[in-house]
């Protein structure tokens, strides 16, 4: 399994909690097919910049994940996790 960073922009609203944990429940079933499982986000103090932490098998599972759950991004990154 990779780390695989989803980089996202929210065009017009900022980040909400409320549709944040809705979507969560509502893409797992589509991420498990996928082999992506959610680690983390980090969302900007002004809602409107947000950062997911994935384990996948690779950045293209991510990316097709994504597409299905009609999900627009900035950017899909491999990442080396440093401790």
């Amino acid at each position: 399994m990779a780390t695989v960073i989803l980089e996202h922009h929210f065009e017009g609203r900022s980040f909400d909690v409320e549709r944040f944990n809705t979507a969560q429940r509502r893409n797992a079933p589509c991420l498990a097919v996928h082999g992506v499982q959610h680690v983390v986000s980090y969302v900007t103090p002004d809602g409107l910049r947000m950062i997911c932490v994935f384990e996948a098998p690779d950045c293209e599972a991510v990316r097709q994940a994504a597409r299905q759950l009609g999900y627009h991004y900035d950017s899909v990154w491999p990442a080396t996790v440093v401790s």
